[in-house]
């Protein structure tokens, strides 16, 4: 007997020792991985955007490596800087 029969599947927790243990472990990462995607989408609005040409070059000239020069980042600023300009926000 090679002491894997009847033993229990794989644990949070445990170490991975066999294939079995590793396939088990990557349901369960993968499992947890798309529970955390779909609390990260209850929580934060997502918003796809094409920009037109003019908005694109708009976007680039504030791109940096540093922080706040994603696109994301960007148009947080713009959109704010618009709704505090045109509205009073």
């Amino acid at each position: 007997m090679d002491g894997l029969i009847g033993r229990t599947p794989w644990q949070p927790g445990q170490p991975v020792l066999t294939e079995q243990d590793h396939a088990e472990w990557q349901i369960c990462r993968r499992a947890r991985i798309l529970e955390q995607q779909r609390e990260r989408r209850k929580q934060m609005r997502r918003i796809d955007y094409y920009p037109s040409k003019e908005a694109a070059a708009v976007i680039d000239k504030f791109r940096t490596r540093l922080a706040g020069g994603d696109a994301s980042s960007i148009l947080n600023r713009i959109v704010a800087e618009w709704a505090d300009a045109s509205c009073g926000y």
